[in-house]
């Protein structure tokens, strides 16, 4: 858990359970890759280095040489943060699960430009089955997940546990060209964040609004992931593309706020934090119409829903939406929410009860 949302989670897990502990009788010991990645008080940190050099590594520490470290901690609590339930001696154990790929099926492009996703959809929903029936809760992001989980492994004792987002809005704009409409995908260029279907739409367009569009890519350009050089080298002449590179935090937030519409085509995630963060800056969306995205969203009305598979849909939206005569869908969506948990204090509540 070293970049990407899975290193915030992580590291909003450390800093919660950090604050968290301060007045309560815990002692907190979390395994990390680099302890000096963190120093948050109140915590003891054991490294693993050599945890990401290859999943020959990762399978011996979940499944052998994590027992041996509880057979010496005795832990009253074992919570694994990364999907996987470990072989482990404690009272309670808890696994918090936030990757989609067994839901995912793999295609050509994804075993060509990102094969661990290849290896992923076939592989996770296997792993995942290993002594999971063994923790006492398996908590999950959204209910779509829930009830893929209790299909799949036939278990009941599964709590949705939303991502604790805390909010932040830019006031100043970035400065974009004027008399265009702009639009943004935040998102790292992996292959099932489906980045052609966007390119296909705007293949579609009509030469007088490809003029009047910019479409804005982050993490792109000088990226030396597979599938980033891909796009880049297929695309980046293209007029309506601006491929950002690496970008602080501070100027995404500028460009949530200075973009006209947010467009979200991914086919997979646990959450989809942009929408989110669209949501909280009061803008457009036009996102892929699954599960995930239904969910994040919530109840909003500036939303429409294309299917992920279906360019000429999506070049209509944005063709509507250039011509202001776009009339959203927008999403309503409700569950049973009594068992839900919406931040981490909350989810140590649950786990230390008792």
């Amino acid at each position: 858990m070293k970049e990407g949302g899975i290193f915030t989670i992580l590291d909003n897990c450390l800093q919660k359970v950090s604050d968290y502990a301060i007045d309560k009788d815990l002692k907190v010991i979390a395994l990390v890759p680099d302890e000096t990645s963190f120093n948050y008080p109140n915590i003891e940190y054991i490294g693993f280095p050599k945890s990401k050099k290859s999943w020959l590594k990762r399978l011996y520490y979940e499944y052998f040489y994590f027992k041996k470290i509880s057979k010496k901690l005795k832990p009253d609590v074992w919570f694994s943060l990364h999907d996987m339930s470990p072989n482990v001696k404690a009272n309670k154990r808890f696994v918090y699960f936030h990757h989609p790929t067994l839901f995912y099926n793999s295609s050509y492009k994804d075993w060509k430009y990102d094969y661990k996703i290849g290896v992923f959809s076939l592989l996770y929903k296997y792993l995942t089955r290993i002594n999971l029936k063994r923790n006492y809760t398996v908590f999950v992001q959204q209910n779509w997940i829930k009830k893929e989980f209790e299909k799949l492994y036939k278990i009941q004792n599964i709590i949705v546990c939303n991502p604790e987002y805390t909010e932040e809005l830019a006031t100043e704009k970035t400065t974009l060209e004027e008399n265009k409409i702009h639009f943004f995908y935040p998102s790292f260029p992996r292959t099932f964040k489906n980045f052609e279907l966007l390119f296909d739409a705007i293949e579609l367009l009509d030469s007088s609004i490809r003029n009047k569009v910019r479409f804005h890519f982050t993490t792109i350009k000088d990226n030396p992931h597979k599938f980033a050089k891909h796009l880049y080298n297929k695309y980046n002449s293209w007029p309506e593309v601006d491929f950002k590179g690496w970008i602080s935090r501070e100027e995404i937030l500028k460009l949530y706020n200075s973009v006209d519409c947010i467009v979200f085509p991914s086919k997979l995630e646990t959450w989809g934090l942009p929408l989110t963060e669209a949501k909280a800056f009061d803008k457009p969306i036009l996102a892929a119409n699954l599960p995930y995205v239904i969910e994040t969203i919530g109840e909003y009305d500036k939303v429409s829903f294309f299917n992920v598979n279906n360019p000429k849909e999506l070049a209509n939206y944005i063709t509507e939406f250039v011509n202001n005569t776009i009339q959203y869908q927008g999403n309503s969506y409700t569950f049973d929410k009594k068992e839900q948990l919406n931040d981490w204090n909350s989810i140590f509540d649950y786990i230390l009860k008792d």
